[in-house]
Order: structure tokens, then C-alpha cells, then sequence
């Protein structure tokens, strides 16, 4: 029986493209810090550490990975550059906005499994502090109540494609593997990697990420409309 619901965040819960995220979040970042000489590595720094985290061996949080990474490339003090980034993410990130738009049946269809007593975890890849996933949800129209949990790079100590992200939050949550299903559009690091970790599979077709590893097949598949049909089919929790 399934019980509980790992979803991936951008592509799934809501419409949120790199291609057209990057070049706005990029801006964002110059704007902050156009008065600083290190302004042009300050933003390198920052798009790269994205790379130190997703090697991290979980001996420490995607934060202290990310903070230890711009302190061994940066003259800029790191407790300057947190500060500064804690306060972007509440000010100049809502440029990214715009280019964030709602996914409406994802949006009911996590409200119908909520409501029928499912567990809903979002498992976007944990790259970013919790307050900037928080802003992109709302701004993509989701509910941040139907969600019980969200990774993020405070409490993460692993990163897609490692399998031991998502044993990392099964244990935290103290789930049950078989029971849980993950959703995601990107074949690699939510179907390959979710079923390596154990779990059930659904790929999500709306803007399909594909890849060429045939070891693993999802368990479903189908569109945002055929997931709110399977969300509305199942029984209560």
C-alpha cells in the first residue's frame, strides 16, 4: 500500500525551466553585489558550489560543504557572503519569479492526497536554503501546508543522483521504502536514482528529462492530468 510521496520540485510541482531560471537568478546576483570587487567571483563561487555539493560524502550539511568551498576560493569573508545571501533570497531573488508559473493539476493533486491522509515530502534536490525553495513553491501557486517535509541545503548532507539522499530522508522521516513513491521528470535523478534508493517510480511526461540508463523502469507514467486522475484513484491513507 502506498503511503507517502517524494516529490521532485521544479518540473513537477511547478513549471520552473534552468534555461530561462539561470539568466534571471544570475541578475539577481549581479544586482546584489555590483558594488563589491569580487563581484563577478562572488557569483561564479555561487553557482559553482552547486558542484561541491553534490560531490559532498555526507560528513556535513550541503551548507557547511557550500560555506567551506567559497572560503577556500573567495578573499570575501563567508560570514559576509551568508548573511548577504540569507537577505537576497528574502529581497532581490523575487526577480525569479516571472519566470516560475503553477502547475494547476499538480497543485490539486497534491491537495487530494493531503487531504486523503498521505504523507507529501518535497525532494527537490537540496542545492538551495530552505527559504528560497519555500519562496519558488508559493510563487509556482503550491500550498506549502500539504507538505511535510522540504530537503534543502541546511539539513541535506547528500544531493541527486546519490541514492543516499533519498535513504537520508527516509530515515529521517521514518518511512517505509515500498510504501513510497517518487515523482519526478528527470529519468535519471528521480526515477533511476529513487529506484536504486528502493522506492516506487512515477514519471512525470510534462517536460520529461530523459537519460539512457534502461536498468530501471518507472512503475507509472503519464502527465500532470493522469497524475491528478491517479492521485484522485487511490484510497485513503
Amino acid at each position: 500500500m502506498i503511503k507517502n510521496f517524494l516529490f521532485d520540485m521544479d518540473g513537477t510541482l511547478i513549471d520552473c525551466k534552468a534555461e530561462e531560471f539561470i539568466p534571471v537568478y544570475v541578475g539577481a546576483l549581479k544586482k546584489r553585489f555590483a558594488g563589491e570587487a569580487e563581484c563577478e567571483k562572488i557569483i561564479r563561487t555561487v553557482i559553482k558550489g552547486a558542484e561541491a555539493m553534490v560531490r559532498n560524502d555526507g560528513s556535513r550539511t550541503n551548507r557547511e560543504t557550500f560555506m567551506l568551498y567559497a572560503a577556500s576560493v573567495l578573499e570575501y569573508p563567508v560570514d559576509k557572503l551568508e548573511r548577504e545571501m540569507t537577505d537576497f533570497y528574502e529581497t532581490d531573488y523575487a526577480a525569479v519569479k516571472k519566470v516560475i508559473k503553477s502547475k494547476p493539476e499538480m497543485i490539486k493533486a497534491a491537495d487530494v492526497l493531503r487531504r486523503k491522509g498521505y504523507k507529501l515530502i518535497v525532494t527537490t534536490n537540496p542545492l538551495f536554503p530552505l527559504a528560497a525553495l519555500r519562496h519558488r513553491l508559493e510563487w509556482g501557486g503550491q500550498h506549502l501546508s500539504d507538505f511535510d517535509f522540504i530537503t534543502s541545503y541546511e539539513t541535506s548532507t547528500f544531493a541527486k543522483p546519490d541514492p543516499r539522499y533519498y535513504d537520508e530522508v527516509i530515515a529521517r522521516l521514518g518511512l517505509d521504502r515500498s510504501q513510497t513513491v517518487i515523482v519526478g521528470n528527470d529519468f535519471k535523478e528521480d526515477v533511476c536514482t529513487g529506484k536504486r534508493a528502493g522506492m516506487l517510480a512515477y514519471y512525470l511526461t510534462d517536460s520529461p528529462i530523459p537519460a539512457d540508463d534502461e536498468t530501471y523502469k518507472a512503475d507509472f507514467e503519464g502527465n500532470s492530468a493522469d497524475f491528478l486522475a491517479f492521485a484522485e484513484s487511490l484510497p485513503e491513507a
